[in-house]
């Protein structure tokens, strides 16, 4: 039997029948060995290469006047996950999924496009660009 509305029901903004009763029940943590997450990092293999794309992005300007005040270069960076670099595209994901689940948050950009691919290694000096 649900309990007797209180005085702030009348101005809930969610209807009687929407709401549904839960049970909350507390999972013992303290039997778990955690694990210590550099050491996770540092057995860490990559399937994909981790690489910044610079590429020459599609803009518009709302305050464009003339044609003189167009600009010559507008370059984005893009970090990500190196998913494929096919003929047409180059393929970077943000996120990779574990258990083998995919990808989330894929940018597809035009080769066309790309000014350059730089390989981004575990350290700074392994750093390698291309195209």
């Amino acid at each position: 039997m649900w309990p007797l509305p209180s005085p702030a029901a009348q101005s809930c903004r969610y209807l009687a029948g929407e709401v549904e009763q839960m049970r909350v029940v507390k999972i013992d943590q303290g039997t778990e060995q955690v694990p210590d997450p550099q050491v996770e990092l540092d057995q860490l293999q990559l399937e994909h290469p981790l690489v910044l794309v610079i590429w020459r992005d599609a803009f518009f300007d709302f305050d464009q006047t003339n044609a003189d005040d167009i600009r010559p270069d507008y370059l984005v960076h893009t970090v990500g996950f190196l998913l494929a670099e096919g003929p047409k595209f180059v393929s970077l994901a943000q996120e990779v999924l574990p258990d083998g689940d995919g990808f989330r948050a894929v940018t597809h950009i035009p080769l066309s496009i790309v000014e350059r691919i730089v390989h981004l290694g575990p350290d700074t000096d392994s750093a390698s660009a291309s195209r």
